[in-house]
């Protein structure tokens, strides 16, 4: 996966494309960096309609590679390096978003099949309590 970014990128943009591929992760941007395994703080969650341009005063462009076997920290820190960006990747954790602090070793592909799989299992548990009621 290939993500452009400019100052007329919006950070949307960057979270739709990232969530095309990973259905189960999200990116967030926040204004301060963050230590691996480390959360960000809420109340410094960046407006993700937000431009590139309107975010940063250091213009840089460029092309972000994202394969499968990257692991979530090296994502979070690529960003930071090379547009002095600010991210926590997210994943699905039965039906919220919660902050990979506890993962930032995995991979995309295994933190979003771990991601999937935790939403399958709460839609099969709900799916069997709707047959406990019928007995």
């Amino acid at each position: 996966m290939h993500i452009e970014i400019n100052d007329n990128t919006s950070l949307m943009e960057i979270r739709d494309v990232f969530n095309n591929f990973y259905p189960y992760l999200q990116i967030n941007f926040y204004r301060k960096a963050h230590k691996k395994y480390e959360a960000s703080p809420e109340k410094d969650l960046v407006d993700p309609h937000q431009t590139i341009g309107q975010l940063k005063k250091t213009h840089v462009s460029g092309l972000l590679e994202m394969t499968p076997k990257y692991k979530v920290s090296d994502v979070e820190k690529e960003f930071m390096v090379r547009f002095g960006l600010s991210v926590q990747i997210l994943r699905m954790d039965r039906d919220k978003w919660v902050q990979t602090t506890g993962t930032d070793d995995f991979t995309l592909k295994e933190l979003n099949e771990l991601s999937r799989n935790s939403s399958d299992e709460y839609v099969l548990m709900d799916y069997d309590e709707t047959f406990e009621d019928e007995e």
